[in-house]
Order: C-alpha cells, then structure tokens, then sequence
C-alpha cells in the first residue's frame, strides 16, 4: 500500500522540512536559505537534521563551511520539485474551483426571464 511506503514522511511533518532542503539546496547556503525563510540560521540546520534523519541517510556532504548534495540529496532535489509543481497546480485547481462557487451558474430560466426583460425593455 502507498501510505505505508510514505508513512514516515507523513509523521514527521516533512512537507516543511523539504520546503527548507529545498530553498538550500537551490541557494548553495544555509544562511541564504533562512535568510529567504525568515528563520534563524540554527533552526534551517536543526530542519536539516531532522529530515536527514527521516530518509536514514545523508543529503549533504560537508566540508568546512560548503557543502554539495549527496546522491541522495539530488535524488530529493528532483522529487522536491515535482512535488511543489504538483501542489501549485493543485492550489491552482482549488483557485479555480473557489472562483467558480463563488459566481453561481444561472438557471436556464432566470436567464430566459433576463433576456425577455432585456428585450421588453
């Protein structure tokens, strides 16, 4: 079963920590990325650990003050941004469909009242 396949992702309220591995990984920074965030540093690198932890392996080799993605890490790089793509699409989706009840379709009979009214006039 799928849910039990993502179960740790699920537990562990991962969408936030990809969404940080995410803007570090595109940034090339920790700094830069809580920068982006508006987190402290100390916190994106607490966020990195404990996503590390939920995949069991590293997403980061570090050397000094750099770092590059592991395999791992590219692998949940790709995934990331299919991943956002699809939530964008789905919020746009949802936007859609929220516009659309928000404008009530006409009746086929008050739009018939409408255009006799609109031609008696």
């Amino acid at each position: 079963m799928l849910r039990n396949k993502i179960r740790r992702y699920l537990k562990h309220g991962t969408l936030r920590q990809l969404s940080v591995f995410e803007a570090v990984a595109r940034l090339g920074s920790f700094t830069r990325a809580a920068e982006e965030l508006h987190m402290a540093q100390p916190t994106v690198s607490v966020q990195m650990k404990k996503l590390t932890e939920n995949i069991g392996m590293p997403i980061f080799e570090q050397k000094g003050r750099t770092f590059r993605l592991t395999e791992a890490g590219h692998a949940l790089e790709d995934a990331c941004q299919g991943l956002f793509s699809v939530l964008s699409r789905l919020d746009d989706e949802l936007s859609e469909i929220r516009e659309r009840r928000a404008v009530p379709a006409l009746s086929d009979e008050y739009e018939k009242h409408a255009l006799l009214g609109a031609v008696i006039e």
